[in-house]
């Protein structure tokens, strides 16, 4: 029997009609994406989550906490490597400390931190500052977990400043021990036997009269010395020709790096070979465009997508021998005061350092830390530096005492707004144990303190 062409045509229809619909809702599941993965806490977000759960999270003290923390990040001071410093975290006080530090790409920072006591919780986290446009921001690049803040490395990613922050978990008090120094992430100097001082040319020096500048270093020894893989790696190509006359290319595939070994008198590897760090690639010669020259290595690296770039940063063997400290560390965490006028507080534990400005004498201070002959102190108006620890004294000695003839507000702070601290009677004799432009700080009686005008 014939079938109807109007049935016929719109049961095509419904049939194009539903298979249209299942077509499109495939498409649509299949341009539907999972959400995103929550991103990863960090001990410190951790921390204060675990502080909100509690109830504390909006407490007056957390707030505090977080400010300080915040505000180290706007007032650090600079220091360079190797560097240690003895510290003390009050429980009173919200504190944090800082650091900011000028590294190189090719250098990894190592980080070891003693505390006292052990088993509490200290956050160390690392920023690299970012300029652009004529701004600065802070990116965190690394955050330790709390079972690692004993001994930490961390590569560096590029040339630049970087800021490190510490800070104990709250309402804790505790000594802690920071020391921080560089190696390069080579471990092995690319020439056996020779270091630092053998460099003798370095990256961007001018070549052929200034139309073109060195791509590496030229470390100088005698013929034959052999010449050895800085890392363990892969050989990419053993060649003789050109300017590098007979050379090796090794390739550090983690950091997408390729190592330049130029001028050998021989070659010891061949192409694919597997080495280890300190394997003999080649001897030192002075074939290529250097056989005018004494015999040394020309070393260069090559990163992907950057061309040359700096590769003493790379071998240069640091020194990891830290400074002693010697000023008294059984002061950390007290009182004391200015005793000559015109002290400079500077940025960092050095003479040479930049001055944050200068303080009167008699201006009391708190004990932070200390580094070298120095002590790191808080000022009354917060800022944070270095002074000598020669040139501040104890408190235990009045400058001045008084007997008062009113009732007298005591201030925590310098400055008539601040919170009150105690409320002294008429007639109270005070001892003056330093003072501030128009404000005294006094101890009463009773062992009372605070700031009263003068």
């Amino acid at each position: 029997m014939q079938r109807n062409p109007t049935v016929r045509s719109s049961q095509s229809l419904v049939l194009l009609l539903l298979t249209c619909a299942y077509l499109f809702s495939c498409q649509e599941v299949g341009l539907m994406k999972p959400p995103p993965p929550a991103p990863e806490l960090t001990p410190r977000a951790t921390y204060l989550e675990a502080l909100h759960y509690s109830g504390l999270g909006e407490s007056q003290a957390v707030k505090a906490w977080q400010a300080a923390a915040q505000k180290t990040l706007e007032d650090s001071v600079e220091i360079a490597v190797p560097f240690k410093e003895v510290g003390f975290v009050d429980a009173t006080k919200a504190t944090a400390f800082s650091y900011r530090i000028a590294l190189q790409k090719g250098e990894q920072l190592h980080i070891q931190l003693e505390t006292e006591p052990r088993d509490k919780q200290f956050f160390l986290e690392l920023f690299q500052l970012e300029e652009e446009l004529g701004s600065s921001t802070l990116k965190n690049i690394f955050n330790s977990e709390p079972d690692q803040v004993d001994s930490l490395v961390f590569e560096i990613p590029q040339d630049g400043i970087y800021l490190l922050r510490l800070q104990a978990e709250l309402l804790l008090s505790a000594r802690f021990t920071l020391s921080l120094f560089t190696q390069p992430v080579y471990g092995v100097f690319p020439v056996s036997g020779k270091g630092n001082p053998d460099v003798w040319s370095f990256f961007g020096a001018p070549r052929d009269g200034g139309k073109r500048k060195h791509k590496g270093v030229d470390i100088f020894a005698r013929r034959g010395t052999p010449v050895v893989a800085a890392m363990d790696g892969v050989v990419r190509s053993v060649r003789d020709r050109g300017l590098g006359g007979k050379q090796v290319w090794l390739s550090d595939r983690k950091r997408n790096n390729s190592l330049y070994y130029a001028h050998l008198d021989s070659q010891l590897v061949s192409e694919d070979a597997r080495v280890k760090a300190g394997d003999t690639l080649g001897w030192v010669g002075n074939t290529g465009n250097a056989k005018n020259t004494r015999p040394h290595l020309h070393f260069s690296i090559y990163r992907r997508g950057y061309g040359a770039i700096d590769p003493y940063p790379f071998i240069a063997r640091q020194s990891a021998r830290l400074p002693r400290v010697q000023a008294d560390t059984s002061r950390l965490g007290l009182l004391a005061r200015v005793k000559f006028n015109s002290t400079i507080l500077r940025s960092a534990p050095d003479n040479r350092s930049g001055n944050i400005y200068t303080l009167p004498q008699y201006l009391p201070l708190q004990i932070l830390a200390a580094a070298k002959d120095w002590y790191r102190v808080a000022t009354p108006d917060g800022s944070d530096g270095y002074v000598r620890s020669s040139q501040i004294e104890k408190v235990d000695r009045a400058i001045a005492q008084r007997q008062l003839k009113q009732a007298t507000t005591l201030w925590q702070q310098p400055d008539s707004s601040a919170i009150p601290a105690a409320l002294l009677a008429d007639q109270s004799r005070i001892q003056v144990i330093g003072q501030v432009d128009q404000f005294q700080l006094v101890v009463g009686e009773a062992g009372e303190m605070g700031w009263m005008a003068r």
